[in-house]
């Protein structure tokens, strides 16, 4: 065992040369290491064994790359890749840096060919930079337009079965294969609850162990709804045997947004493929608040739905008003988010007692006009 990496190959000097028997006995193609190397480990080892080599960074923007379909995501994935390449350019044009006349040293062609490549990259990165601005600010609006709904948001390591999870819980058909990375856009669609309720409900891209920080940050804007989210379901699969290392790896990720401290939620799904039943049990004994589903055949989802109306009723008011016979569109809005108990039609208004989320108090006031009100046992969770 090594204490720290070898700093020329990563690997040690006798690893390497078993390595190199291995790849000639073989005929590899590709080593690829679950670990990042260093520009200069990558062309030390790529050099040794004489075929290429990929880090962990470079596979999973392989993989990414292959993932992404719109605009955004195609911009994140691109400026990932660019930030991971600017580094590796150095010494790339050795071969020609050394060359001048007369004995002396001077300035080659190599070397400016990489200040221009180096200029190249930095400017592709400033222009995706940009386009990526734009997409976080439409997102922002978007966000801005949905403030007045609960948003809750499915975080968790990849193919742990949040997009099933998602399709099961709103009727999409969102893309939910048995692979990496199979959602990298988020998905936004409505959820709606027992007793009238109606919250807002997004897909995420997966997280990672040793996510790589700049991969991090080309995916802000994707990450953003993350950090905003009023509540997280943290989907677990819990049939995994590396099962707590990936919920660590979730909670890292979690620190680096800023979002460890949001109101979480614990889902250990896929427990249709659990064969001990015991072993569920251990989990919630560590983690009380969590739940035990299976996206796939349904189980618990019902239960989740249930638990998830009623966390969110606490933050109900019940209000009694009266409403001209012009605040049609506020009794509509009484009956779309809230829960109408009883409406008495008078002779110049309209009497209703009726419970709803704090959150559209705001909203139903603009849509009044001559109405008086007044809360009721308001139930504010704190």
């Amino acid at each position: 065992p090594r204490e720290t990496p070898d700093p020329a190959y990563f690997i040690g000097r006798g690893k390497l040369e078993e390595l190199e028997a291995i790849v000639s006995e073989l005929k590899v193609e590709a080593v690829i290491f679950d670990n990042d190397l260093t520009p200069a480990q990558t062309r030390n080892l790529e050099k040794a064994l004489d075929i290429v080599v990929v880090d962990r960074t470079s596979l999973i923007l392989q993989i990414f790359a292959q993932r992404a379909q719109t605009k955004a995501a195609k911009l994140q994935v691109d400026l990932a890749q660019l930030q991971y390449a600017l580094p590796r350019l150095t010494r790339l044009w050795t071969h020609l840096s050394r060359l001048g006349t007369g004995g002396g040293v001077v300035r080659g062609p190599g070397e400016t060919q990489l200040q221009i490549d180096r200029r190249l990259i930095r400017t592709q990165i400033s222009r995706v930079k940009k386009a990526l601005q734009k997409v976080e600010k439409h997102r922002r609006v978007q966000r801005k337009q949905r403030q007045e709904m609960i948003n809750v948001s499915l975080v968790g390591y990849t193919n742990a079965g949040k997009s099933t999870l998602f399709n099961a819980l709103t009727s999409e058909k969102q893309l939910a294969e048995d692979k990496l990375f199979a959602t990298l856009d988020p998905t936004t669609r409505t959820l709606d609850l027992p007793d009238n309720q109606h919250v807002l409900l997004s897909d995420t891209v997966g997280f990672l162990k040793k996510l790589p920080h700049h991969l991090v940050d080309a995916f802000k804007a994707t990450l953003e709804e993350v950090a905003e989210a009023d509540l997280l379901l943290h989907i677990v699969d819990v049939a995994h045997p590396e099962a707590e290392s990936q919920i660590d790896a979730v909670d890292e990720v979690l620190k680096e947004l800023g979002a460890l401290e949001r109101p979480t939620l614990m889902l250990f799904n896929k427990i249709d493929l659990l064969e001990e039943e015991g072993h569920i049990q251990l989990f919630q004994s560590k983690y009380p608040d969590s739940l035990a589903i299976s996206a796939q055949n349904g189980a618990g989802l019902e239960a989740l739905k249930e638990l998830l109306a009623e966390r969110f009723s606490a933050q109900d008011v019940d209000v009694s008003l009266a409403l001209s016979y012009q605040d049609g569109k506020a009794l509509d809005y009484l009956y779309k988010h809230g829960e109408v108990f009883d409406t008495d039609y008078q002779g110049e208004s309209i009497k209703v007692k009726a419970k709803l989320p704090q959150r559209y108090l705001k909203a139903l006031d603009r849509l009044t006009t001559n109405s008086t009100s007044v809360i009721l046992n308001p139930k504010i969770d704190s």
